[in-house]
């Protein structure tokens, strides 16, 4: 009997295997009715002035933005480069080592091709939320096509999408780096929108994708990719519902999401024709794509294998006949009513192919509606026996071997899957049992670069084809470890203290060159300062300041480059200014009672929003002075600043006490970077005393950096008594052991070993060829040592730096 096997898993590099529909979102009427009668690149200019122009969302306010415009039905971050779905507000990026460990905004149309200059900087139609470490490795190549590339390992059952490797796809031979199919389209309508809305600046942009012109805008390579792209995977309900999420913010469109035909009229088959809105309603086959190859895999002799295709179109009037020649080719149903295939998901047929022999085989599918007839390469692959197939999402350490399902199983359906070493040696724990049903297995705790092999054994013991692969080479990483934000604060003239970030660095070998832009500096001796240095791989810090001369809120990125590896995805913000200091003691204000329906009072810092609370002056009630802040009985009391305090805060003291010894109970110190939406507790205090109106001084550490309000929040308790609140700058190091480890540092100056320690410490100085050339008490303060030039570790306590003495 034949026996049918229908595959589970999307095959070959078809995209209509997907139910994707050529959806169009709905734009104010009249939207573009400038651009009507237009194409090529008088359509493109004219898109420009219409979809150029929008309102800038700040870098820092794409967050906010994100929770409408890239939330799933959970309410989760939509990740298209890992399958990890994130909680809005958490797990942002700073330090991050694997996949699923934090998330960041990936410009999808690298910064650095525009030079990192606004608007295009935070311009949400190509931010979009991305793993940070498959971030990292995309680095800023371009998009493309790389069969064999690199995708990074999995992470506690987090998986990467996208691989990195060489370019197979025609006309380019550079790295880039390959999205996965069910997000290509997304990525290809983001870069036709930069296309149009920076038309006037893209001409000076510089990347291997770009012309340096205003048309077509892109190289040849690169329109045809994305042609492809964006013909095989249509508009999805996730494009549109994003797209009104950042109309909202933006006040300006993707075009190309509301009219995906207009892509045709610019750089397609119709760039000589005009566009015109009626174009969206005239009858079209859109999937599956016109020319494009469909690989069904492969199978055994005699064992039938089938895909499910979606035929979709728009507009059509006739009813849709679907044929397939060629030998072992066969496809049901043949006809299609027009309403199906004109539907939001379209109609779906099922191809068949039953190897008639062994080898490789063709056939065509044609899709006709009236006048209209799109057709499709169709590829199969018939063996005798079981059909292995060739592995995916190689990694350094692991891939995915593949198979096709004959039946001929164990009891429990599965097959015996062996995977050899180079020399024939079989790997530890192989062979093993692999459901047969999978198709799939991921193989793993590999060595980098290494060739190994697999086979697939049956129950009756028919052994599949042999496949051989190399595991990729090990993928260069450079991380900035640190504590905190890294947000620094300066006045003007005057340097800000510097800062000390570690160095991650894995699989490079050239000398790492590290920038950043003015009035940032970095050094490795904390002496000569610059904005580029250079370190070798196997220093371990550096240090980064801000020194300005001028007032004024700044940012930065640091960017590594090694080779042809570069990350540029550590942010770094800074303001200098001549900070008043955060004192309140409520002196200004002339006393009254409890506002208890809320009111402002005056302070001496800012002013001041009061509930259920008020400004007293009762003669020998206050720390200091007259006058100061009581609380009510209501655990609904509360005071926060109107004004925010500008760098941040640090440590948060104040003064409180209770009305009466017995009205003891709990008050929470908030703060809020948001202007008062949200607020974070960062401590709660008891207060109490033995007497009434005995003030004790209460100390919270906030650690929080930017424009920040603060609020006491009533929890407990009675009234409560609060005066000479003071409030330091953020500082960067937080409290604990990182504040331990950077208690002191090691550096290399004027080709000696500087160490300079907090406190006097035990000192271990080690090179690498085994000798201990220091161990001993070192004071408090710059320490030095004359060396050799060479790389030597310094232990301090249970800590350690490596130093290379140049």
């Amino acid at each position: 009997m034949l026996k049918t096997i229908v595959s589970h898993r999307l095959i070959g590099v078809v995209f209509s295997v997907m139910c994707a529909s050529w959806a169009m979102a709905d734009a104010p009427t009249g939207y573009y009715s400038s651009c009507e009668n237009k194409g090529g690149a008088a359509l493109l200019s004219a898109l420009n002035t219409k979809v150029g122009p929008h309102t800038v969302v700040s870098y820092d306010g794409l967050w906010s933005l994100y929770t409408t415009s890239d939330v799933d039905a959970n309410g989760k971050l939509w990740d298209m480069y890992s399958t990890k779905r994130w909680t809005p507000g958490r797990e942002k990026c700073g330090n991050y080592k694997y996949v699923g460990d934090c998330i960041n905004r990936e410009h999808s149309f690298p910064k650095s091709w525009f030079n990192d200059a606004k608007p295009m900087y935070s311009d949400a139609f190509h931010l979009y939320p991305t793993d940070g470490k498959v971030n990292g490795q995309r680095s800023n190549f371009p998009y493309g096509e790389c069969a064999g590339g690199t995708t990074l390992p999995s992470n506690g059952g987090i998986d990467a999408l996208g691989k990195l490797g060489k370019s197979t796809f025609a006309g380019y031979s550079g790295t880039v780096f390959e999205p996965v199919d069910e997000y290509k389209g997304d990525f290809a309508r983001s870069y036709f929108y930069m296309a149009a809305a920076y038309n006037d600046k893209i001409s000076s942009w510089h990347s291997d994708m770009l012309a340096g012109n205003k048309y077509p805008c892109f190289s040849t390579w690169a329109v045809n990719l994305l042609l492809k792209w964006h013909r095989q995977d249509p508009v999805s309900q996730k494009e549109l519902d994003r797209q009104e999420a950042v109309y909202a913010s933006q006040k300006n469109r993707n075009p190309f999401i509301d009219h995906p035909e207009m892509v045709e009229y610019i750089w397609g088959d119709k760039k000589t024709g005009v566009w015109t809105s009626s174009a969206s309603s005239e009858p079209e086959l859109t999937l599956p794509v016109n020319g494009s190859t469909v690989s069904m895999g492969s199978c055994g002799v005699g064992v039938a294998r089938s895909i499910k295709m979606t035929v979709k179109g728009t507009s059509l009037k006739d009813a849709v006949n679907v044929a397939v020649s060629g030998a072992g080719f066969s496809v049901s149903p043949t006809t299609l009513s027009a309403a199906n295939v004109n539907s939001a998901d379209g109609a779906t047929v099922t191809v068949t192919y039953t190897a008639p022999k062994a080898g490789n085989a063709t056939g065509v599918l044609t899709v006709r509606s009236g006048s209209l007839t799109n057709t499709v390469t169709l590829t199969a692959t018939g063996y005798d026996g079981l059909p292995a197939s060739a592995p995916t999402n190689i990694s350094d350490e692991s891939f995915v071997a593949h198979w096709t399902n004959i039946g001929d199983t164990d009891a429990n359906g599965c097959y015996t899957l062996t995977v050899l070493e180079s020399n024939g040696e079989t790997v530890d724990t192989y062979p093993r049992s692999v459901m047969a049903a999978d198709e799939a297995y991921l193989v793993d705790e590999l060595v980098a670069s290494t060739p190994y092999s697999y086979y697939l054994t049956t129950a009756s013991g028919i052994k599949s084809n042999v496949i051989n692969l190399t595991t990729a080479a090990p993928i260069p990483s450079i991380q900035f470890l640190y504590d905190g934000d890294l947000y620094l604060t300066a006045e003007p003239g005057v340097p800000s203290e510097a800062y000390e970030i570690i160095l991650d660095v894995e699989n490079v070998s050239e000398d790492i060159t590290l920038s950043v832009t003015a009035p940032f500096q970095l050094s490795t001796d904390k002496n000569n300062w610059a904005e580029s240095v250079v370190v070798s791989p196997q220093e371990d810090r550096f240090f980064l300041r801000l020194n300005s001369d001028s007032e004024g809120s700044f940012t930065t990125t640091i960017k590594a480059v090694a080779g042809e590896y570069i990350t540029d995805d550590t942010e770094v913000s800074g303001m200098v200014s001549l900070s008043p200091t955060f004192f309140e003691d409520f002196e200004k204000e002339a006393p009254g009672g409890y506002n208890t329906s809320g009111g402002t009072v005056k302070g001496t810092f800012s002013d001041w929003y009061v509930f259920e609370a008020g400004v007293y002056g009762v003669k020998n009630e206050a720390y200091e002075g007259s006058n100061y802040l009581r609380t009510s009985k209501k655990e609904t009391s509360y005071a926060y600043t109107l004004s925010p305090k500008r760098n941040g805060v640090g440590v948060v003291t104040f003064y409180a006490a209770p009305w009466a010894a017995t009205e003891s109970g709990k008050l929470d110190v908030q703060t809020s970077t948001d202007g008062g939406k949200t607020w974070t507790t960062a401590g709660t205090v008891n207060v109490e005393s033995a007497a009434a109106k005995e003030y004790k001084k209460y100390t919270v550490t906030a650690n929080v950096s930017g424009d920040v309000h603060l609020r006491f929040q009533q929890t407990s308790g009675g009234r409560f008594l609060i005066d000479n609140i003071e409030a330091s700058d953020f500082r960067s190091a937080i409290e604990g052991v990182e504040s331990d480890y950077h208690s002191w540092t090691a550096y290399s100056l004027n080709g000696r070993l500087v160490i300079d320690l907090a406190e006097d410490s035990q000192v271990a100085v080690h090179g690498v060829d085994g000798i201990t050339y220091f161990r001993g008490t070192m004071h408090a303060g710059t320490n030095e040592l004359n060396l050799m030039k060479g790389l030597y570790v310094i232990v301090v306590d249970d800590f350690t730096r490596r130093v290379l003495v140049k």
